[in-house]
């Protein structure tokens, strides 16, 4: 929305068959924000040891950032990707839901499971759900900003629009998938794509590839 501003990911490069991926949004926009997205960069750091583990790194988020603001809360997905094992584990805080699309099914499905937002809570506690990868499957993670679009008549893009899209444009690529996508969403809000939006917007997607 802004040059500075609180949406945040990163990634936890284990080696080249196993990643951890975090998306984060911090509530509020501009500066404020964006200092408490800085520390949750400083607090991943620290979560390297237990990457694997989805729930233990959403827990250590959230003892990081208790007590250091009282105007803000983060949401927070975060994903670890197994191509070892052809397997992803995740675990949510008041996030909205990673996107799945399966080819073998056709659909979309929402993986969600979430637990207390990050940095209100000492005591706030996580779990993590397993998900086998079939070849193709398309996972994306997002900031509320893409389901929260207001379209002119302030109507919501919502999750329904979003997972249709997603089975419209299956045979895109990822990048190809991530232009089309943003350009719907500007085109429901009225607006061009470099004219920028009601709220900070972070799209993220991988696809699954057996070797």
């Amino acid at each position: 929305m802004t040059a500075v501003a609180g949406d945040f990911y990163d990634f936890v490069q284990i080696d080249d068959k196993h990643l951890g991926i975090l998306m984060a949004d911090v509530s509020g926009h501009g500066l404020p924000s964006a200092l408490i997205a800085s520390m949750l960069q400083v607090a991943l750091t620290a979560q390297v040891a237990h990457a694997s583990e989805p729930a233990k790194v959403l827990s250590g988020l959230n003892r990081a950032l208790c007590g250091k603001f009282t105007q803000n809360f983060v949401t927070a997905a975060y994903v670890y990707v197994d191509l070892e094992k052809s397997l992803m584990r995740y675990a949510g805080a008041g996030h909205p839901p990673v996107m799945q699309f399966r080819p073998s099914t056709g659909k979309t499905n929402k993986v969600l499971e979430n637990g207390l937002i990050l940095g209100m809570f000492d005591e706030a506690t996580y779990e993590a759900i397993e998900c086998p990868l079939e070849p193709g499957d398309r996972h994306v993670l997002y900031t509320d900003g893409i389901l929260e679009a207001a379209s002119p008549a302030a109507e919501m893009y919502g999750e329904d629009r979003f997972m249709h899209f997603m089975e419209n444009n299956d045979a895109l690529n990822a990048e190809q998938f991530a232009d089309a996508f943003l350009d719907d969403i500007a085109k429901w809000s009225g607006q061009s794509a470099g004219q920028g939006q009601q709220d900070d917007i972070t799209l993220l997607l991988f696809d699954f590839k057996r070797s």
